[in-house]
């Protein structure tokens, strides 16, 4: 049935962050050139929100099996992610909200009427990495980032390596692992972010489109890996807008109840 499979879908999403994205435009040539110079790297998005109101979810289980669902993703530069999921395009019932702000996560699932909120500082203890808002805005609008920075970081920062068509910039500390790939079509095409053993997620962009003379990519695959953990999202998205004044408001009610990381993943 469709409520059974938006059940097991939404805590996937939730967990995955519906990490989407756009990206500003870059080729290989100026990435080893700007390797060479101490400036930012990605400091062209200079978007005030981004909206995309009409995107498809599909999650992809360990055996292949494929569950979709639709929804929207909004962004208020250095401020707030939500993410809306819905059961079908042009239903606005919704089934479940995310909201990533610069204490942590927040995710609403409308079902069971319950929520679930993890810090930035949990999430640490947790995976190992010391993720911020910064990480996440990034990762949704192709930005290259140090995972727990709070700022734009420095070509400097990285190893940079030509790899035939393709630039891969490099950053390791600690137990952690970054990789940023840009290709020969000025497209920053993927990434990779890892904490040892423990975790992982691998994500790349294709289909870019232009729009107010900045890449989007209207497709996106994210994989996360963990202990005993493999799933695939891939998110695809029909309409893109800059600067569109949107509602950013996100309240828990009163009526939730409050449910552990645990609780809420049990339906994975």
């Amino acid at each position: 049935m469709v409520i059974n499979k938006i059940k097991r879908v939404i805590p996937f999403v939730c967990a995955a962050l519906l990490v989407g994205s756009c990206s500003s435009k870059k080729s290989v040539t100026a990435a080893v050139d700007d390797a060479k110079q101490e400036r930012k790297i990605d400091d062209v998005s200079t978007f005030r929100t981004l909206s995309m109101d009409k995107a498809t979810f599909t999650l992809v289980n360990a055996y292949g099996n494929q569950t979709s669902l639709n929804g929207s993703i909004r962004i208020a530069r250095d401020s707030i992610i939500i993410c809306s999921i819905t059961p079908f395009a042009g239903v606005n019932m919704e089934f479940a909200r995310i909201g990533i702000n610069k204490e942590g996560v927040t995710i609403l699932d409308r079902i069971n009427k319950r929520y679930f909120v993890l810090s930035f500082a949990e999430a640490q203890s947790r995976l190992g990495m010391a993720m911020n808002y910064n990480a996440f805005e990034s990762i949704f609008t192709d930005r290259v980032f140090i995972y727990d920075k709070p700022y734009i970081p420095m070509v400097s920062d990285f190893k940079v390596t030509p790899l035939g068509e393709q630039v891969l910039l490099a950053y390791a500390d600690n137990n952690v692992s970054q990789e940023f790939y840009f290709d020969a079509a000025k497209n920053m095409v993927s990434g990779m972010i890892s904490s040892g053993n423990r975790y992982s997620m691998r994500w790349n962009y294709s289909d870019f489109a232009v729009y107010n003379n900045v890449n989007f990519p209207k497709r996106f695959a994210l994989k996360i890996a963990g202990p005993d953990f493999h799933r695939q999202i891939n998110v695809q998205y029909k309409e893109v807008e800059l600067d569109r004044d949107r509602s950013f408001e996100f309240k828990v009610p009163s009526s939730y109840k409050q449910v552990s990381l645990e609780d809420l993943l049990k339906e994975l």
